[in-house]
């Protein structure tokens, strides 16, 4: 790599490095993992807890173009993904994705991947037209739930039942033009719990699951220790979640993440009633999904 890459490309590489979208991307990465990801790879950063894509992209920033290439190449090498050929394909198709907007693309060279130069992309109209008709963010706040939100009806641990209809009706009785910040972090701690119920009331598919992280050992967590991120992802790979409610599960997490002053001021974050609209509507799609979906997790 020649040139430093276009500031969209670079957060496009964050964006895959940190590995949120199991759709896109074949790899999430936790703060301990990102740090171990760049470190294996011969550069000196250690995550510092602030939110992962920023830091990501804050380090690809001060990259010169030689370690940059590196790191590309890391994502699409397929010992980033101890032999598994489908997720090296993914991650090969998604890496191609992002560097054609700098003329790039990965090819190989027997199993070592390698950056080629290539004279432009040429866009299929089909694939657009099939990508223009995927879910977005009006077409997910169009969609309607049921807004009698019963926690008991999901057949979760009765005690924690309990404390996640407290924490539904508090957040209900909130005025959302006036509690937007308390709304979206007590709809994203309230969604984190839910999903750690299921995840305990069916341990066995969660620990098993595609997603399902794993420690420095190489040992899959303990579910008590999964983050929202590890939860939603799990959830998503067991079909628990669409991906459009995965998708945006992921954006309530990050909007949650504000509850740390001053992350919130670093980001210059202030939601609005559009931002509660789109927390509510994810937390509401969630809820009627796992609830119709959960018990077949059992048979």
């Amino acid at each position: 790599m020649g040139r430093r890459p276009d500031p969209a490309t670079l957060e496009a590489l964050a964006e895959f490095i940190c590995g949120d979208d199991d759709a896109r991307f074949p790899s999430y990465r936790s703060s301990s993992y990102l740090t171990r990801f760049f470190q294996g790879i011969g550069i000196n950063a250690t995550h510092d807890g602030s939110t992962r894509k920023w830091w990501v992209l804050g380090v690809l920033e001060q990259l010169e173009p030689g370690d940059l290439e590196k790191v590309i190449l890391r994502l699409v090498d397929l010992r980033e993904y101890r032999g598994n050929a489908k997720r090296l394909a993914l991650a090969v198709r998604s890496m191609n994705g992002i560097l054609a907007m700098e003329n790039l693309a990965v090819g190989f060279g027997g199993a070592k991947p390698e950056l080629r130069r290539i004279s432009g992309i040429e866009l299929d109209e089909d694939e657009l037209a099939k990508e223009a008709a995927e879910p977005d963010e009006e077409a997910f706040l169009e969609r309607r739930f049921n807004e009698e939100l019963q926690i008991d009806e999901l057949g979760l641990d009765p005690v924690v039942t309990g404390f996640l209809q407290a924490r539904v009706d508090e957040v209900q009785a909130c005025p959302r033009e006036k509690v937007s910040l308390g709304t979206i972090i007590l709809l994203g701690s309230t969604l984190e719990g839910l999903l750690l119920a299921v995840g305990l009331q069916h341990p066995k598919p969660f620990m098993s699951s595609s997603a399902a992280p794993k420690d420095r050992s190489g040992k899959t967590k303990q579910l008590h220790d999964w983050t929202l991120s590890e939860l939603i992802n799990a959830a998503r790979s067991l079909d628990l979640l669409d991906v459009d409610v995965g998708k945006f599960s992921h954006v309530l997490r990050d909007f949650r993440n504000y509850i740390h002053p001053y992350e919130q001021m670093s980001q210059r974050f202030s939601p609005d009633q559009h931002t509660v609209e789109i927390c509510w509507q994810v937390f509401r799609a969630a809820y009627a999904q796992v609830k119709a979906r959960a018990p077949k997790l059992s048979t």
